[in-house]
């Protein structure tokens, strides 16, 4: 063989050798890929899958229509904004069971506004008692009625007409009040005898709690509907 012949067969081998390492390095990468897509895919399908058992469609074309239905994107990041800020789905869920034990948002603010209102009042000593012992138990200054509208006061004494004047007003005036004019008559009377709170015999003819509240706002309260027996005094 001629040496002409020698360095065209070498350089034909080292062309043959170098395609046959580039075809193999095609066949691997294309290999991995594949492998890589067949992964991606088995993911994809099985949260797929997930995601319909835990929304309870049967298929795919059920599950995007529902997909298509949801929120904005951006309002669903405001609701992951949400609940990251208030300590996460648990803490959420667990507020708003307890939110459903108290009634509802709505009784719960009516619960704790009556808990401020009580909290405003506590500490303060009556201001008509009877010592019994060591103890100062309250004595009421009138006994009012009241129901869903009104309430009503069921006759006056020498103590209530003097806080009456102690408001710049009479018997006459306040004798039957709606619940808004009473919480305006007699709101001012805890600033005008900071020091103690009076006492009034509410009896109850309403299911609801709107006569109580308007006395709570000035008045310690003994509550009790219509026609029960008033306990003994001890």
């Amino acid at each position: 063989m001629k040496r002409a012949d020698d360095v065209f067969f070498f350089t034909l081998v080292d062309f043959l050798l170098q395609a046959f390492f580039f075809g193999l390095l095609v066949y691997v990468l294309n290999a991995t890929h594949q492998a890589h897509a067949e992964v991606e895919k088995k993911a994809a399908e099985k949260s797929i899958e997930d995601l319909k058992r835990v929304t309870g469609v049967s298929n795919l074309t059920e599950l995007l229509d529902i997909l298509t239905k949801l929120a904005p994107v951006d309002r669903l990041m405001g609701w992951a904004d949400f609940f990251a800020r208030n300590g996460g789905l648990d803490k959420v869920n667990s507020s708003l069971d307890a939110v459903n034990k108290a009634g509802g948002p709505e009784k719960l603010a009516e619960g704790m506004e009556r808990l401020r209102k009580f909290e405003e009042g506590s500490g303060k000593p009556p201001c008509l008692y009877d010592a019994v012992g060591d103890k100062k138990v309250a004595r009421n200054l009138a006994t009012v009625v009241g129901d869903d509208s009104s309430i009503t006061f069921q006759g006056t004494n020498e103590k209530l007409e003097e806080v009456l004047q102690l408001l710049g007003t009479n018997y006459k005036a306040v004798e039957k009040l709606s619940l808004a004019d009473f919480k305006r008559t007699f709101g001012i009377l805890p600033q005008k005898r900071p020091d103690c709170r009076y006492t009034l015999l509410l009896i109850e003819e309403t299911r609801f709690v709107d006569a109580r509240d308007a006395a709570d706002v000035a008045f310690y309260t003994q509550k009790r509907p219509r026609n029960a027996q008033p306990r003994p005094r001890p």
